[in-house]
């Protein structure tokens, strides 16, 4: 199967609603996001480790298997 094209990018997705959860946990992000679009756990991963890198959001572990995500604002 080919990739699908979103007419919004999936990264510019998590950061909205990051902005408007503000810190939440990775299944609750998983499920606010599949409300709007079809996303896989593993695509979520992918797109959660591009966004860090690029110091726009913190993730850290909080019990095994789950992650606390938060978005960076900035000034």
């Amino acid at each position: 199967m080919g990739k699908v094209w979103r007419p919004v990018p999936l990264h510019n997705l998590v950061i909205e609603t990051l902005s408007s959860l503000g810190s939440c946990d990775d299944t609750e992000l998983l499920r606010s996001l599949r409300r709007e679009v079809e996303v896989t756990p593993d695509t979520l991963n992918k797109v959660l480790l591009k966004l860090e890198i690029r110091g726009l959001i913190r993730v850290t572990n909080t019990t095994k298997g789950r992650k606390k995500i938060e978005f960076i604002k900035r000034q």
